[in-house]
């Protein structure tokens, strides 16, 4: 319910929201994921999936 409301924030009140999770679930509800490694930015997605974020995270032996 709560990623909905932030989602709906988002779409109809123009709304930004930083999030940090380590949830490809909540990861998904964002319109771009940046992922870290040791506090560096090590890659992007743009319309991330839930799929696409573990295999991205993955990728970096997450």
């Amino acid at each position: 319910e709560i990623l909905e409301f932030m989602r709906t924030a988002v779409d109809k009140f123009s709304q930004t929201i930083v999030m940090v999770t380590h949830d490809p679930l909540a990861a998904s509800y964002a319109d771009r994921v940046v992922f870290l490694v040791d506090g560096k930015v090590v890659d992007d997605l743009q319309s991330p999936t839930t799929d696409s974020v573990i295999d991205r995270m993955k990728s970096f032996g997450a």
